[in-house]
């Protein structure tokens, strides 16, 4: 009895879309515009991520230490570095391959060639490269490495603090968003309305059928569901329609991303790719539960017989 029920409001469904065909289509369109302005903000949220995710893996303090320190003095400063909870790797790089890599970098400076050939050992010392765990961190590491017993092996140390990119990279993506969401708001208002016109007027062509059906005993829920899957129908398709546009959109302008970006890793295909499920999946429930809310509405006087 039940399937059969299914099976009828399914039919009575499909039919009364291909009767209001242009209705369905205008539902269909804005519902589809509801869902790419939404994923402009996941763009949005992926690209900035990335973007700051970039900026950060670029800040660390560097600890240079004079040529004739110790490797056991180094490794004192560095048991101790690794010690502060702030810290969330230290890399530690030779003298040897610290005049290795300045001397690939300056390869086509003659007069440092020449310089580096007639020096008769290594003129650099060793290094080590803290990273902290959070942008704030920092500050409490400076203040380990500036320990009084350790100003006479470090000679210098390097810090570059990029809060102020992080602080621009956040104020655009922030007045963004903010214009996204007006927009994404306005499109889910605009849904609501085209769904609850479109049922109205659904219902105001079988309002005939929906009094003959309560006369002989039809259940509220079954008048409605026809109506319900209607629009639930028109969510899904517009969930098609929008996941195909996306996807082509962004196979446009990944290339594009990739030069602006460069040396930052922004695969926004891949970013889709791996939370396809959460993105799409909860965007669909949210239209969906906003089409039964608009087509209960509509229904509502009209199932008071």
């Amino acid at each position: 009895m039940i399937l059969i029920t299914a099976k009828r409001s399914i039919i009575f469904a499909i039919q009364s879309f291909w009767r209001n065909i242009w209705l369905s289509l205008a539902t269909i369109f804005i519902i589809a515009l509801t869902f790419l302005s939404i994923n402009f903000l996941v763009v949005i949220n992926a690209i900035s991520d990335s973007a700051i995710a970039a900026v950060k893996d670029k800040i660390d303090v560097s600890v240079y230490f004079k040529q004739d320190v110790r490797e056991t003095k180094i490794a004192e400063v560095k048991s101790h570095i690794e010690t502060l909870l702030q810290v969330e790797k230290i890399t530690y790089i030779s003298p040897d391959e610290n005049l290795r890599v300045f001397t690939e970098r300056r390869k086509d400076d003659t007069v440092i060639q020449e310089v580096l050939q007639e020096l008769s050992g290594n003129p650099l010392g060793a290094t080590l490269i803290v990273k902290a765990k959070n942008l704030n961190d920092y500050s409490e590491i400076l203040k380990a490495i500036d320990n009084p017993a350790y100003s006479d092996l470090i000679e210098k140390k390097g810090y570059d603090d990029h809060h102020s990119a992080i602080d621009n990279i956040n104020t655009i993506t922030n007045n963004v968003k903010r214009g996204a969401w007006i927009v994404t708001f306005m499109f889910i208002i605009i849904a609501i309305l085209i769904v609850f016109n479109t049922v109205r007027i659904a219902i105001f062509t079988h309002q005939q059928e929906i009094g003959i059906m309560k006369l002989v005993g039809a259940s509220n829920s079954f008048i409605r569901s026809p109506f319900i899957l209607e629009n639930i129908f028109s969510g899904v398709i517009a969930c098609g329609i929008a996941i195909s546009v996306i996807y082509f959109i962004l196979s446009l302008i990944q290339p594009h991303l990739n030069n602006f970006f460069a040396g930052v890793n922004v695969d926004l295909v891949g970013y889709f790719n791996a939370n396809f499920i959460a993105i799409f999946g909860s965007q669909l429930v949210g239209i969906i539960l906003l089409n039964i809310i608009s087509s209960s509405l509509a229904l509502g006087k009209y199932l008071k017989v």
